[in-house]
């Protein structure tokens, strides 16, 4: 087939496949067949022409009976995995995030560590331990000197402190309450974290550990499920759980308001104009197609599989 150099690359939790698909009609160009275990992140390393799909396990979160220990590799370029790497003993990988040291950071929950790997030679070069039970996302500060991660049901944020080799855990943030997701922003010295219990944000500061303000969700009546900013920071959107909604923020945490939608969302990503706004659906049938500068759907569009986690890809 005709290289293609840019693409949006999607994972099907249904049949548990990776597919490439047309960024323009979201059409199925290729798919890509995993193993037999659930999937439902991914890691974007274009500068390698390559993406990481963490092997969680035959469960979607918690007490998974047979969680994996890989992640599969796939070449962008050849749109197939050319690797498996194995994280033994750790089991259950689930997010993870390229560093400023060209390393990836991947949490894994069973044990819960976080395991650094060579995105080049794809060997496991340590891992951090993490002394919380329920640690399930992480996410780095901009400089990569700090990696904080959200412990959920435990009410706490870790953080660690990668300028040590081994990467050493020097703090742990009291939350009011269980958190459900964190991201930091690109461009601010700030964390955002969502709340488990109630539909809220917290504010944290990257410097001193404290929550310096809570943004409200309005239109929400259920606690905010995702929380995920757009690569160059100028977005922040948080996706409802369990009720059809996705609320947006600009990069000053301004409210831009919030958007209904049709199904319950997954998740979301941001085109690389930042005209648009993806948003998987929990039916397992739907994406909806967001323009950020009306703020509105612009369609909803059957895609006949169950897609969760989407990212574009633009490779040389």
């Amino acid at each position: 087939m005709p290289f293609e150099s840019r693409g949006l690359l999607a994972i099907d939790r249904q049949t548990r496949r990776a597919l490439f698909l047309d960024p323009d009609t979201f059409d199925v160009s290729q798919a890509v067949d995993v193993i037999p275990t659930r999937l439902h992140e991914l890691l974007m390393l274009a500068p390698w022409e390559k993406a990481f799909l963490p092997l969680y396990g035959d469960d979607m979160q918690g007490d998974a009976p047979h969680p994996g220990h890989k992640v599969a590799v796939i070449d962008l370029r050849q749109r197939a995995i050319n690797d498996y790497i194995d994280l033994s003993p750790s089991q259950a990988p689930h997010s993870g995030q390229l560093g400023r040291d060209g390393k990836v950071y991947l949490c894994c929950e069973n044990p819960t560590v976080v395991v650094v790997i060579d995105p080049v030679t794809h060997r496991v070069e340590k891992t951090i331990p993490i002394p919380l039970d329920n640690t399930h996302r992480l996410t780095l500060s901009p400089s990569g000197r700090k990696l904080f991660t959200d412990n959920e049901q435990d009410a706490t944020i870790t953080v660690v402190d990668l300028c040590e080799a081994e990467g050493r855990v020097i703090d742990t943030i009291l939350m009011p309450g269980p958190v459900s997701g964190l991201t930091a922003s690109p461009k601010h010295p700030y964390l955002i974290a969502s709340a488990a219990d109630v539909p809220l944000l917290y504010v944290v500061d990257r410097q001193s550990h404290r929550i310096r303000q809570r943004l409200a969700l309005p239109g929400h009546q259920q606690p905010c499920q995702k929380v995920r900013f757009s690569p160059d920071g100028e977005y922040l959107m948080a996706i409802g759980h369990q009720e059809p909604i996705v609320t947006l923020f600009d990069e000053l945490l301004n409210p831009l308001g919030h958007i209904a939608l049709t199904h319950q969302p997954l998740d979301g990503c941001f085109s690389p104009d930042n005209k648009r706004l993806l948003i998987t659906h929990d039916d397992n049938r739907t994406l909806s197609v967001i323009d950020l500068v009306l703020k509105i759907v612009l369609a909803t569009t059957e895609v006949g599989a169950g897609y969760e986690t989407l990212s574009y890809f633009q490779i040389g």
